[in-house]
């Protein structure tokens, strides 16, 4: 997720308002914890008033280990770091689902660390970082300097910034921007490509053997983060996941969830999208979705409806249709 500035103020303000005893804990964040079939998850987190890290994995095969999504804050990576100690493996690959950089800002400092590693991504980080990466950083550079972000986004939003005057470091070493099986540390994934979905181009990966789809944010809790979406595709994207023969999603944020809830999450998606593009009450929509997305928001009610009121309207405005036609 890449939030814009206006979601990022808004956030922060709803973080301050809402009760932080909330009943939804994304995943535990001190280690990575076994979920079988030679995987590890560190779970993200999005902690009221902060910028989030997505979920990330690490993952082996008879060459050695990679990680899957790097995160933001640098105690993610600390997990990363202790998660790949605990196995003993060196790093060979970092695989990125998308340049949201709560997936992609641990990447460079990895790298620094294991110079040997590769890095597969799409290409969409190109156009991200002449398009709503640039636009972003400029609107942020003028909001901290009239002293309109909230003092609890102030670091966030300099980390973010600093992440970008970086981002020539973001590019993939190895560009995957079709569906392609291969082997990465010597372990068999089916790599998918997704086009006009979350970004440009996202990649989620199916190991067939652990019949394990990891999706990156084609699934987030507590709402859809619809940033630089375009939501048709983004529909396309879930009906490929639930063709794909998975009996287990790992979401972007949010826990792991069997077949049987990520169907539930796609259909509360399709619900808050068609409401969304209609002509009722955009309320009405976030309603939808608190109640089609309840298992999972727990408490965490005040920020996920304003995250669901302020995406609902990038959908109504039309303001997201662009990111169909890039």
């Amino acid at each position: 997720m890449r939030i814009g500035l206006p979601a990022l103020v808004a956030l922060a303000l709803a973080g301050c308002a809402a009760n932080p005893k909330v009943e939804y804990v994304e995943m535990p964040r001190t280690y990575a914890h076994g979920i079988g079939g030679a995987t590890f998850l560190v779970g993200g987190g999005f902690d009221p008033g902060r910028s989030p890290d997505g979920n990330s994995l690490i993952l082996y095969g008879p060459e050695g280990a990679f990680v899957i999504d790097t995160g933001r804050h640098a105690e993610h990576l600390a997990s990363i770091r202790r998660g790949l100690s605990g196995i003993g493996m060196t790093p060979v690959a970092i695989i990125n689902t998308h340049w949201h950089l709560d997936h992609v800002s641990g990447n460079s400092a990895l790298k620094a660390e294991f110079p040997d590693v590769k890095v597969y991504g799409t290409s969409a980080i190109d156009g991200a970082l002449t398009g709503f990466l640039a636009k972003s950083a400029e609107a942020s550079r003028k909001a901290l300097a009239e002293g309109s972000v909230p003092a609890s986004a102030i670091a966030e939003v300099e980390g973010d910034l600093a992440t970008i005057a970086r981002g020539a470091e973001l590019r993939p070493d190895i560009v995957v921007d079709e569906s392609r099986d291969m082997a990465i540390a010597g372990r068999p994934l089916s790599l998918r490509v997704a086009r006009h979905a979350v970004t440009t181009r996202d990649l989620w990966i199916y190991d067939a053997a652990e019949k394990r789809a990891i999706v990156g944010d084609l699934v987030t809790i507590p709402v859809p983060f619809l940033d630089t979406a375009c939501p048709e595709g983004w529909l396309a994207a879930l009906d490929e996941v639930a063709a794909s023969g998975a009996e287990q999603i790992v979401p972007g944020h949010g826990p792991i969830m069997p077949i049987t809830d990520f169907n539930e999450w796609h259909v509360a998606f399709g619900d808050f999208i068609a409401c969304a593009k209609g002509t009722g009450a955009l309320e009405t929509c976030s309603a939808g979705w608190l109640t089609g997305a309840a298992k999972w928001i727990g408490s965490d009610t005040v920020r996920a409806k304003a995250m669901a009121d302020y995406y609902g309207e990038l959908v109504r405005s039309k303001k997201l249709d662009g990111y169909c036609r890039v």
